[in-house]
């Protein structure tokens, strides 16, 4: 018998992703007045259908081909959705600060989960100790 159904193991790669992206907008803020500096935003459903197993697998068709197959690296990619300041800068402040709001929710969201989940185990292993008796 299998303890946990497979939401658990959802829900932790739903997390993982969630911390991942967080990280990356968290950077964004930090270096929101570094001269030169590029937003960075993480490829989400790219990494989303990677935690699932549904990423798209590369074939090495030559032994010179880079193995990844086993890259645990996050898909991080420049967003050029804020505009170019003057000092080269193209981080959009509020749009990642809504951004990280969303995130965060999101976050909160399969935490609960995660927690409601729990609970319903513990009630299960309660009521399956004291029901042979």
């Amino acid at each position: 018998m299998k303890l946990f159904d497979k939401t658990f193991d959802g829900i932790e790669k739903a997390m993982d992703v969630r911390f991942k992206r967080h990280a990356v907008l968290s950077s964004n803020v930090a270096n929101v007045e570094t001269p030169n500096y590029r937003a960075r935003e993480f490829d989400f459903a790219g990494e989303v259908a990677k935690a699932l197993g549904r990423g798209d697998e590369l074939l090495r068709t030559s032994s010179k081909h880079m193995d990844i197959s086993s890259s645990e690296g996050a898909h991080i990619i420049l967003d050029n959705s804020g505009a170019m300041k003057a000092d080269g800068n193209n981080v959009d402040l509020d749009l990642t600060m809504g951004r990280l709001s969303t995130n965060a929710s999101a976050l909160e969201s399969a935490a609960n989960y995660l927690t409601l989940k729990l609970r319903m185990l513990k009630a299960a292993a309660k009521a399956g100790g004291s029901g042979g008796e």
